[in-house]
């Protein structure tokens, strides 16, 4: 090792194997007989600091000690009271050996040598065999990271923390001189030790003298390792240069040196040293040779392109392999292919003809952007010779935009196998837009592909589903798209794609009114990423809706904020789902400043938004927002185009009722009778055949009739839990409200106010069961205080409702939430309203509600 860590006495030596010789140290001292020990260990374990610690502690007892043959037979004393420590024994004469070996008797002093496992004469080994007989050798082990950070106390003053010290044990494999470098360089260079970092300047220069002293056959060696040639595959043995070499002399000396591991691998900060040292004039043939043998071998470069590429070495050989490598991952893990596509230019790999794959990487690492500069600069020129892959990143970009006709369009104009490959994803953009015919002909037409992948497989599920669901056969086409999502989960590949199959799963299971199957098929995509991070808020902003629609605006708006604070840019059709959740919630708390606000902010994309059947939920949203703010005429046209979109697929009954429903909501909103009647009408038609229109049917027949006033309880009770099962909580909860506000009857309205809060469901925190259990217990006591409703009064007063607005959400007047406010200071025994909210936080666990 390089410093010493002992005390002058040598008692609590912190040096490496100090604890094995500890035994020889009293034996030598108490005399009884002589002792003869070896230690062993490779360069760099120890061994020279080991017999300094050794002969200050023997002088310390008194025992004279001679590092040479040369100062033993100056040394006046007899045996018994000398000890001859011999280092470097590997490089004795073998009249010196044969000499140490003779002295080893019982009349002799103590001896103890030093020695590196290789190289050895016949009689150095004769020695170290003759000690080795005696006793086991004391052979010093490298540093474990326990060991690092108590040396790292040592020398620094503080243990470093666990990340560097991982760092080091990677960088010299435990190796006590390597380790002290790497220390000495952290205290007085500064290295902040990460991969890109150079070695200062320093240190380099001292391990650079250490490569100097080896021969010049083990430098080779060891540069050659450098550059990637490995003892374990053939192309160390094949290549010229160590044709006529002894291989196993030159890993044995290798591995002496303490510069390789036992495993024959190069200790990384010497191949740092060797890259940063070493002329690149010197390294360059050496890396064309490792290229050369390998390729003769016939076996794949694999991670020494990788290698090659990263330190400048250009050839088209390692540029192919980088290719083929990046290939196999764009699907799995798009980030490692763009790093690997970047490495393949580096070697010489033509920047134009990687572009499509590279456009294709940046699209599934979820850089849109990227990925549609690279798209753009290929379709302004001539015809790309990658142009399938090119067409298929550009078509779900314009999906992305809600530009679904131009990318059928592009998917159609592609020809032969390409075509047969493409063809389900423009039978889905073709059926989104209402185009079954020309959908189910592009799916008829083209032959099955020959081996397909399970994405493609999910693919051609995603379509037929969709199209099942226009052609009416509605739990057929769900089943459908449910095993495309789970095909395509199971896949984990990542395709550029206009849709993905979780998503349709999940519209058409709010059209049946499975509002479980929507949340769930949409949350099990979200945690196997489906369609990779550019459908990230896709996904999650359809479990909003889903979310909305369920009644659950707490959920919708978590959902909605984690969107939020991404950094990723939306798309028009993602912006679109967003302003529709904000809109939504608003909508459903009741607060006309937030709703105005959102609003507002959402015109520039209502005013441009696209209409396909996955928008169909927003714009529902959309249309009873703009009627209740008497801005009809922003969606107006939008809700034309659906409607135009519902008449080229032939009406379907599953995919209309919803818009229906939505038209009838508007309608109420706007007074519009004839809009009503007319809604309401086609709801009645569909009736006999779907159970969601006619159950919506009647819903609307009974609400317009409260709003006449006329207020028939039980049919009133009758529809509205019919509405609720049909995954229409909110809306539900609004007729029984809007009916108990009409009836004749004092003891009706109670009854249909009891029936809109029941409703009303309590979203329960999805973190709860993270309190500790003390604060579990005063929660529940501080609960058990306040009445069930109160708790539902302290909730929207935590959400800055006032007392009209939670009147309004729960249907009791302000007055009423005035007093149930009252009565809960009165028993949580505040004053102030600051220290109600804290109270009312503690009480209800909101911090860990998160609403």
């Amino acid at each position: 090792m390089s410093r010493t860590l002992s005390s002058p006495s040598g008692l609590d030596s912190g040096t490496v194997g100090w604890n094995q010789v500890t035994a020889l140290i009293e034996e030598i001292a108490n005399g009884s007989s002589r002792v003869h020990a070896g230690i062993t260990g490779p360069g760099g374990s120890g061994k020279s600091v080991l017999l300094d610690e050794l002969a200050a502690a023997l002088q310390a007892e008194g025992i004279s000690v001679a590092r040479t043959l040369d100062e033993f037979a100056r040394v006046e004393s007899d045996g018994e009271r000398c000890a001859l420590l011999i280092d470097d024994a590997e490089h004795l004469e073998d009249d010196d050996a044969a000499e140490i070996t003779r002295l080893m008797r019982g009349d002799g002093p103590h001896v103890v040598v030093a020695f590196r496992p290789w190289p050895r004469s016949a009689k150095v080994a004769h020695l170290v065999d003759r000690l080795g007989r005696e006793r086991p050798h004391v052979v010093l082990q490298h540093l474990a990271a326990s060991g690092i950070r108590e040396r790292s106390a040592t020398l620094l003053g503080d243990p470093l923390p666990a990340d560097q010290i991982d760092r080091i044990l990677d960088l010299t494999r435990g190796n006590p001189w390597f380790v002290d470098e790497v220390l000495l360089a952290l205290h007085e260079d500064g290295w902040d030790l990460s991969e890109s970092s150079p070695l200062p300047s320093a240190p380099l220069e001292r391990l650079r003298h250490r490569l100097d002293r080896l021969d010049r056959g083990l430098l080779d060696f060891v540069v050659a390792l450098a550059v990637g040639f490995s003892v374990s595959g053939p192309a160390l043995a094949t290549t010229p240069r160590f044709a006529g070499a002894d291989l196993h002399a030159l890993m044995a000396g290798a591995r002496a040196s303490g510069m390789v591991s036992p495993d024959g691998s190069l200790l990384p900060i010497v191949r740092m040293t060797v890259l940063q040292s070493v002329p690149e004039h010197e390294l360059w043939p050496l890396r064309r040779e490792l290229v050369d043998a390998i390729e003769t071998a016939g076996i794949p470069l694999g991670v020494t392109a990788v290698e090659l590429a990263r330190h400048g070495f250009r050839d088209p050989r390692v540029a192919e392999a980088l290719r083929l490598q990046a290939d196999e991952a764009v699907s799995r893990d798009p980030v490692e292919a763009w790093r690997l596509y970047s490495s393949a230019i580096e070697a010489g790999a033509d920047v134009a003809s990687l572009a499509g794959r590279r456009a294709q990487a940046a699209w599934a690492a979820g850089d849109i952007r990227a990925a549609e500069r690279l798209v753009d600069g290929l379709l302004t020129g001539r015809e790309h010779p990658d142009l399938p892959r090119v067409i298929n990143v550009a078509a779900a970009i314009w999906a992305r935009k809600g530009m679904l006709q131009r990318a059928a369009d592009a998917y159609i104009g592609l020809t032969g196998a390409d075509a047969r490959a493409t063809a389900p994803l423009a039978a889905a953009c073709r059926a989104v837009l209402g185009m079954v015919e020309e959908g189910r002909g592009l799916l008829t037409a083209a032959s099955e592909v020959e081996y397909p992948t399970s994405a493609q497989i999910a693919v051609s599920l995603m379509a037929e589903g969709v199209l099942t669901s226009l052609d009416g056969a509605l739990d057929r086409a769900l089943s459908t798209l449910l095993q495309a999502s789970n095909v395509m989960n199971e896949s984990e590949e990542i395709l550029p794609l206009p849709v993905v199959p979780a998503v349709l799963a999940a519209h058409v299971a709010l059209n049946a009114g499975e509002l479980g199957i929507a949340a769930d098929v949409l949350r099990t995509a979200s945690e196997a990423g489906q369609g990779g991070p550019a459908f990230r808020h896709r996904l999650r902003l359809t479990q909003a809706l889903v979310a909305l629609r369920a009644d659950r605006p707490g959920r919708a708006r978590r959902l909605l904020e984690a969107t939020e604070s991404s950094h990723r840019p939306l798309g028009l059709r993602d912006e679109v789902l967003a302003h529709s959740v904000r809109i939504g919630l608003a909508r459903r708390t009741d607060d006309i400043t937030s709703l105005v606000r959102a609003w507002n902010a959402a015109r520039p994309t209502i005013a441009s938004a696209p209409v396909d059947l996955t928008l169909f939920p927003a714009l529902a949203e959309l249309a009873v927002a703009g009627a209740r703010l008497h801005e009809w005429h922003l969606v107006e046209d939008a809700i034309a185009s659906a409607w135009e979109l519902l008449d080229r697929a032939g009406r379907p009954t599953s995919w209309s009722t919803n818009l229906h429903w939505a038209e009838i909501q508007a309608a109420i909103l706007r007074n519009d009778e004839a809009g009503l009647e007319r809604h309401s009408a086609a709801l009645h038609e569909y009736a006999p055949t779907d159970r969601v229109a006619s159950r919506l049917a009647e819903a609307a027949r009974i609400w317009a009739a409260a709003l006449a006033g006329h207020v028939d309880v039980d049919a009133v009770e009758h529809a509205v839990r019919d509405l609720a099962s049909t995954g229409y909580p909110w809306d539900a909860g609004r007729l029984a409200g809007h009916a108990a506000a009409r009836a004749a009857e004092h003891r009706d309205t109670l009854q249909l106010l009891a029936l809109a809060r029941s409703l009303h469901p309590e979203e329960q925190s999805d973190d709860a069961g993270r309190a500790s259990s003390a604060d579990a217990s005063e929660t529940q006591a501080d609960e058990a205080r306040l009445s069930p409703r109160e708790r539902e009064v302290a909730r929207l007063v935590l959400e800055g409702r006032t007392y009209a607005e939670i009147g309004a959400a729960i249907f009791i007047s302000p007055r009423t939430a005035e007093h149930h406010i009252a009565r809960i200071r009165r028993r949580l025994g505040v004053t102030t309203r600051s220290d109600l909210l804290a109270r009312l936080r503690l009480v209800l666990g909101e911090d860990d509600d998160g609403r």
